[in-house]
């Protein structure tokens, strides 16, 4: 293992009675006492016929993902010497993200794009999968670094304030193999597999955005071998079909939560209804996924009363097990400028405002902010 220097509160964060108890299945994975969903995913045995119809197949994911859950619920003990199969739970989600792909439903921008056939949707990603840079990472949350971040090349989103343009929009005037590298399943396991060797304590896909490359994350868990947290780094836009496709093999979650309404979404991220899915999906993984989350919410100049309050307020009133950073990073990046109402940092006293109400709403997010 490499020998790194770590933030100071990264060991100090866990001293938190409430984060230990709120990710005690993460810290369980790290300490080597718990078992990745991942892996336990491989020991779900999964006969199914290629030719099934798109429908059968969904069917028997939902049946698989019922027995899944049943079996979480076993002794760590028992889960360590499960038999592995080379058909299992991952092989079917695999296949039906690879059929999802001849008409791209994986976003709920749904653009239909055959992407078998080398058709580009929003994220201008065909089947291939790209990764601009794979690293630990020592800037994220304390609980989580270092990070065995991976990032991808293409978002389905187009936010004005991008500080990530150049992997998520800027690319698209250029030839993607000039800045970045076409990765297999096989590839992208060695690249978390090193990550893990380097002394990472998860792997963190990110981006861009990791959803148009679900297929190959998916395709990726087969030939990773690590007990180590699977993590989804994400806008979150996911539509129901696909997220039920990484639900149940995702330790750890950690979506952006922008907007507390429909219009923002789509003023400054070119998104329809934007409010309304990353509500239902939030709720989807905190009641029934693993419900160890991290919300990473940046205050926007001008955006407290339309969008941090009525965030925090659904926060507390619907998924109170999560853990939220109030972020004070954004800053006026890319085409920012052209909108006057953000085109500056957020102040001193908005960053108070935002995070003395969601002290007043009694969110955990001190440890993080």
């Amino acid at each position: 293992m490499v020998f790194k220097i770590l933030r100071s509160d990264s060991e100090k964060v866990w001293k938190y009675q409430e984060i230990f108890q709120r990710f005690s299945r993460y810290r369980g994975i790290i300490d080597n006492n718990e078992i990745a969903r991942y892996l336990i995913a491989k020991s779900v045995q999964c006969d199914f016929n290629i030719d099934s119809s798109t429908e059968e197949l969904e069917e028997i994911l939902a049946s698989l993902s019922v027995d899944f859950n049943k079996l979480l619920k076993d002794p760590v003990e028992n889960l360590k010497d499960r038999q592995i199969f080379p058909i299992n739970y991952l092989t079917l989600a695999e296949t039906l993200a690879e059929r999802y792909l001849e008409a791209c439903n994986f976003c709920e921008r749904q653009c239909k794009a055959n992407r078998l056939n080398n058709e580009k949707g929003y994220c201008q990603i065909t089947r291939d999968s790209f990764v601009s840079s794979a690293f630990l990472h020592m800037g994220e949350e304390a609980p989580l670094i270092p990070s065995g971040t991976i990032f991808f090349q293409g978002c389905n989103f187009e936010c004005v304030f991008c500080q990530n343009y150049d992997i998520s929009q800027a690319w698209k005037s250029k030839l993607i193999e000039d800045v970045s590298k076409r990765v297999s399943v096989e590839d992208l396991a060695n690249l978390a597999e090193n990550l893990v060797n380097k002394g990472a304590i998860n792997i963190n896909y990110v981006g861009g955005d990791p959803i148009p490359n679900i297929h190959t994350i998916i395709g990726s868990l087969n030939f990773q071998r690590s007990n180590i947290t699977q993590l989804w780094n994400s806008n979150f836009y996911l539509t129901v079909k696909s997220l039920a496709l990484i639900i149940d093999f995702i330790d750890f979650w950690l979506p952006d939560f922008k907007y507390g309404n429909n219009e923002c979404g789509k003023k400054y991220s070119g998104v329809e209804n934007y409010y309304d899915i990353l509500t239902r999906n939030l709720k989807r993984i905190h009641d029934f996924g693993s419900g160890e989350i991290i919300i990473r919410h940046l205050v926007m100049p001008n955006h407290v009363e339309c969008c941090s309050k009525p965030i925090l307020d659904y926060i507390a009133r619907e998924i109170p097990k999560c853990v939220v950073n109030i972020m004070g990073q954004y800053r006026p990046e890319y085409l920012a400028y052209k909108h006057s109402e953000i085109n500056r940092r957020p102040t001193a006293q908005e960053m108070l405002e935002v995070k003395n109400y969601a002290g007043e709403l009694d969110i955990l997010y001190k440890p993080l902010s």
